[in-house]
């Protein structure tokens, strides 16, 4: 018989820090502790399957990340 895949989800706000090197402004920009992150959460057995910036009413803006993994909860038996 066929078992549906039961998944879960998470959504995570990155919290980077995005800068560039004040001798070499024609570099690309810096992301600190981003790929740590997302291997570490890799490594949890979560899957990034989006990205969104949020733009505040405030001018500021923030990096929002979805995640997702098999749902590893052990179902009851009847």
């Amino acid at each position: 018989m066929f078992e549906l895949v039961k998944w879960e989800y998470r959504v995570i706000p990155m919290k980077t820090q995005i800068h560039t090197d004040h001798f070499h402004s024609a570099s690309k920009p810096v992301m600190e502790n981003v790929q740590n992150d997302l291997n570490a959460l890799g490594n949890e057995g979560w899957e990034l399957v989006g990205i969104q910036d949020v733009h505040l009413s405030d001018d500021r803006v923030f990096t929002v990340a979805y995640f997702k993994r098999r749902n590893r909860r052990k179902k009851a038996r009847p």
